[in-house]
C-alpha cells in the first residue's frame, strides 16, 4: 500500500519501492478528473460526427455533413500558408545571430514538416476543441522534433492553467507500445500487455459512417499515439502484444546536501596553517536541487502480476526515472537556465474555443450538432419521400387472385409488374403520395442559415458571391471580415508556431553539437546550436500570416500600394493579372521615351543623336517590360516557416 507521507511537497526519491505506485496515482488522478468533464465521451461524440455518423438517437449516418466540410474549410483556411516570422535578439548584441536561426528555423520546418504537422495539429483543434504538442530532441536525426499528441492520450494535472508547461504541478502522457521493444529499449522483463483500447479512444474506430447500406470499418488510423489499433483477438501473439505507457512529468523541488571541503586564507590572501604547519580545511554543507530545473520524468507500465500469488492486478514497474532529458546534463547551469526548456513541461496547447474554466476548451460540434442532425433528420425524410414517389406502394385488392408472392416473384424475375386479376374490375393502384408541403424547403433553408450563422460561414469565403454583392471590394471586405471572425483561430495556429519555434531554438542550444549551415544573405553561414548557449531569443509570427491571400486582396492592394507610389507599373499590372501586361508596359515606355526625347531636343540635343538613340532603345525587349532581363540579382529569402 502506497505511504501515504507522500504527497506534490514530499516525492518518493528516485529508487524508493512508492515511485511507481505514486506516479500512477498522479495518473489516476488526472484520468479521474478528465473522466468527470466527460472529455472522452466528448471526443467519440465529436470524431463520430465529423466522421458522419449520427448518435443513437438518430440511428443512421449524416447524408450531407456540414460540419466535416467546415472543419476542413477551417483547416484549409488557418493552415493555407507557411507562418511567417523571425528571430529576435533579446540581447543587443547585433551579431547577427538572429539570422542565423531565422534561417536554420525556416530550414527545419522544411525538413521535419512542420506544415504537415501544423495541419494535424488544426485539424484535432477543430475536432476535439485542443491539440496538444509536445516537443524533444530526436537524438537519431540530431534536430529538435514535434508530436502532434492525441488528446486521449494527454492528462494534464486538474485546472485551468495559463501557460500549462510552467504553471501545472505534473502531466502525464499515455501510449502505447510493443512490449519486446519496450523490454529491450529499458532493459526490463516482466512487462504485462495491455491494449488501453478504451483509455486512448480506440473506439473511434468504430465511427465512420456506413457506405451504401453496409458498415465499412476503419481499422487503421492516424494517430501519433496510437499508431496502429488492433482488436483485443489480435493481441494473442506474444510477438505483437504491446503495453501502456504512462509518462508522469512532475515538479520536484527536492534537494540534497552537499559537504565541500574549503581552504581558510587570511585577509593578505595567505592559507591559515594550524599549529602543526597543516592547512586549515573548512567543511561547508550547502542544499542542492537534486533536479536542477525542478522538472522530474517518471516513467511506469503495468507489470505482470505474481502468478504464485494468485494476484488478480498487477503492480506498475518503473521503466525510466530521469530529470529533465531536454536539458543537456553537460551543460552548465548558468547557461541552462537561459534555454526555453528550463523548467518546463514539454507542452503546450490550443483550442479551437477558450473554455473559461478548464484547459480542454470546445469544439463546433458543441454548439452545431443538434442542428446537424435536424439538417440530416429532414434531408433523410425528403430522400425517402422522392423514393415513394418513384415507387409509391402499391394497393391490391384482397381475394382478387394475385397474391403477395406472386408479386414479388414476378418484381425479382423480370423487375416489372404485368398483373391478371382473376376477378373482373379488382382494384389495383398505386397509393397516392401527397405534396410537399410548401414550408419544407424553407425550413431548411432557415436551419442551413442557422448553422453557416453560428459556424460564421460567409458567402464570399466559400468563393461565391451574395446576392447582390458585385463589386470585389466590396467581397474583399466581406472575406477580411470572415478573417476576423477566424482570428481566435489564427491566434491559436500562430502561437503553436511561435512555441514550437521557442522549443527548437532551446532544444539546439542544448543539444546542438554537430556543425551545421545555412545560407545568410546568399552566403553558407556555419554555427553550432550549443554556442548559442546563454543568449536570449525570442520567436515572433507575423499575425495571420499561415491564412490564405485571395487574388482579390491581392488586387486590392496593389491598387493602393500604386496609388501611394510604393509599386511601380509592372507591380500593379502584374498584381491584376492584365493581359499581354508586357506589351502594355513596353508601349506606355515608348510614349514617355518619345516626350523625354523631345524636352531633349527642345534643350538643344541634335535632333540626329536624338534618333539613334530612339532606334537603340525601341529594341524589342529593351525596355521595362522585358521580365527576363529584370530581377537577374539574387532575391534575399524571406526569414520564417518553411
Amino acid at each position: 500500500m502506497l505511504n501515504k507521507d507522500w504527497s506534490l511537497q514530499k516525492i518518493p526519491p528516485k529508487g524508493n519501492k512508492d515511485v511507481a505506485d505514486f506516479a500512477f496515482e498522479l495518473f489516476e488522478i488526472a484520468r479521474l478528473e478528465k473522466k468527470r468533464l466527460q472529455k472522452p465521451e466528448d471526443f467519440i461524440n465529436n470524431y463520430a460526427l465529423y466522421r458522419g455518423k449520427m448518435n443513437s438517437k438518430s440511428h443512421g449516418r449524416t447524408p450531407v455533413n456540414l460540419y466535416f466540410a467546415n472543419i476542413e474549410r477551417t483547416v484549409s483556411n488557418i493552415t493555407a500558408r507557411a507562418p511567417v516570422g523571425e528571430v529576435v535578439d533579446l540581447d543587443g548584441i547585433g551579431d547577427d545571430s538572429e539570422k542565423v536561426l531565422s534561417m536554420a528555423l525556416q530550414k527545419w520546418w522544411k525538413d521535419t514538416k512542420q506544415r504537415e504537422k501544423g495541419r494535424h495539429s488544426a485539424r484535432s483543434m477543430e475536432i476535439y476543441g485542443i491539440t496538444v504538442e509536445k516537443p524533444y530532441y530526436n537524438k537519431e536525426l540530431e534536430t529538435p522534433d514535434i508530436i502532434v499528441s492525441d488528446p486521449f492520450g494527454f492528462f494534464p494535472a486538474p485546472g485551468n492553467w495559463d501557460d500549462i508547461a510552467v504553471e501545472a504541478p505534473f502531466i502525464c502522457y499515455a501510449s502505447l507500445d510493443f512490449v519486446g521493444k519496450t523490454e529491450a529499449e529499458f532493459e526490463v522483463k516482466g512487462v504485462a500487455a495491455e491494449e488501453a483500447y478504451e483509455l486512448l479512444g480506440g473506439a473511434r474506430e468504430k465511427q465512420s459512417a456506413s457506405v451504401g447500406g453496409t458498415r465499412e470499418s476503419v481499422r487503421h488510423y492516424v494517430d501519433p499515439v496510437t499508431p496502429v489499433l488492433l482488436k483485443d483477438s489480435d493481441a494473442t501473439d506474444g510477438k505483437v502484444e504491446r503495453c501502456l505507457i504512462i509518462e508522469v512529468w512532475v515538479r520536484d523541488l527536492s534537494t540534497r546536501t552537499i559537504t565541500e571541503e574549503k581552504e581558510i586564507f587570511d585577509n593578505a590572501g595567505n592559507p591559515v596553517l594550524d599549529e602543526t604547519g597543516e592547512l586549515v580545511i573548512e567543511k561547508i554543507t550547502t542544499k542542492q536541487p537534486v533536479y536542477p530545473d525542478g522538472i522530474r520524468k517518471i516513467t511506469i507500465t503495468q507489470a505482470k502480476g505474481d502468478t504464485k500469488k494468485k494476484k488478480t492486478t498487477s503492480a506498475y514497474m518503473v521503466l525510466d526515472d530521469c530529470a529533465n532529458p531536454n536539458i543537456n546534463p553537460n551543460l552548465k547551469v548558468e547557461l541552462a537556465e537561459t534555454t526555453h526548456p528550463w523548467g518546463r513541461f514539454p507542452c503546450y496547447y490550443a483550442n479551437s474555443y477558450k473554455d473559461l474554466i478548464s484547459v480542454w476548451g470546445f469544439s463546433a460540434a458543441e454548439q452545431v450538432g443538434d442542428l446537424v442532425t435536424k439538417i440530416n433528420l429532414i434531408v433523410s425524410k425528403l430522400v425517402n419521400y422522392v423514393l415513394n414517389v418513384m415507387s409509391p406502394p402499391l394497393i391490391v385488392q384482397k381475394n382478387c387472385g394475385i397474391s403477395r408472392a406472386q408479386i414479388e416473384e414476378q418484381l425479382e424475375k423480370t423487375g416489372r409488374l404485368i398483373l391478371m386479376p382473376t376477378i373482373p374490375n379488382a382494384r389495383i393502384e398505386f397509393m397516392q403520395i401527397p405534396n410537399l408541403p410548401s414550408t419544407f424547403f424553407n425550413v431548411l433553408d432557415l436551419i442551413v442559415k442557422f448553422f453557416d450563422r453560428i459556424y460564421q460561414i460567409e458567402d464570399a469565403d466559400r468563393g461565391q458571391a451574395p446576392n447582390g454583392v458585385i463589386a470585389a471590394s466590396a467581397i474583399v471586405a466581406l472575406q477580411e471580415r470572415n478573417q476576423v471572425m477566424m482570428q481566435s483561430k489564427t491566434s491559436s495556429m500562430d502561437m503553436l508556431a511561435e512555441e514550437k519555434s521557442k522549443w527548437a531554438i532551446g532544444l539546439w542550444q542544448n543539444f546542438g553539437v554537430e556543425p551545421q549551415s545555412v545560407e545568410v544573405n546568399g552566403d553558407q553561414t556555419p554555427y553550432l546550436g550549443v554556442e548559442f548557449a546563454g543568449r536570449h531569443f525570442n520567436y515572433v509570427v507575423e499575425a495571420g500570416s499561415s491564412m490564405p491571400r485571395t487574388t482579390l486582396q491581392l488586387q486590392e492592394m496593389a491598387k493602393w500600394l500604386y496609388e501611394v507610389k510604393a509599386i511601380g507599373q509592372r507591380g500593379l499590372l502584374e498584381a491584376v493579372n492584365w493581359p499581354d501586361w508586357k506589351n502594355e508596359i513596353e508601349r506606355t515606355a515608348e510614349n514617355q521615351l518619345d516626350q523625354a526625347l523631345q524636352i531633349l531636343i527642345e534643350s538643344g540635343l541634335p535632333e540626329e543623336t536624338a534618333i539613334q538613340l530612339r532606334e537603340h532603345l525601341m529594341v524589342p525587349g529593351q525596355g521595362p517590360g522585358d521580365a527576363k532581363k529584370s530581377g537577374t540579382g539574387k532575391q534575399r529569402q524571406p526569414t520564417g516557416g518553411a
